[in-house]
């Protein structure tokens, strides 16, 4: 490898000091999965599944710019998840 002052480096025996929990953030991130998120509407939609009206309501940008949000929506009761376009 050449650097940008033109100095030549061997990384052939390169190795990481990475350790596995060095990425625990990484496994943080996928552990709120399961949280309810966006906001709890009563009566604006109807699980289902189980026929719940209380509900939790996310508005995301899943498609191109031009076309309209998607509605991530999660039963509060059952955890039964859902959209609509």
């Amino acid at each position: 490898m050449t650097l940008s002052s033109g100095e030549k480096v061997d990384t052939s025996d390169a190795k990481s000091t990475s350790e596995a929990s060095d990425l625990k953030h990484l496994k943080e991130v996928i552990d709120d999965a399961d949280q309810h998120k966006g906001v709890l509407t009563t009566d604006m939609y109807v699980c289902p599944k189980c026929e719940e009206t209380e509900v939790f309501a996310e508005l995301k940008q899943t498609r191109a710019s031009d076309e309209p949000e998607t509605r991530i929506l999660t039963c509060k009761n059952c955890g039964h998840g859902w959209r609509e376009y």
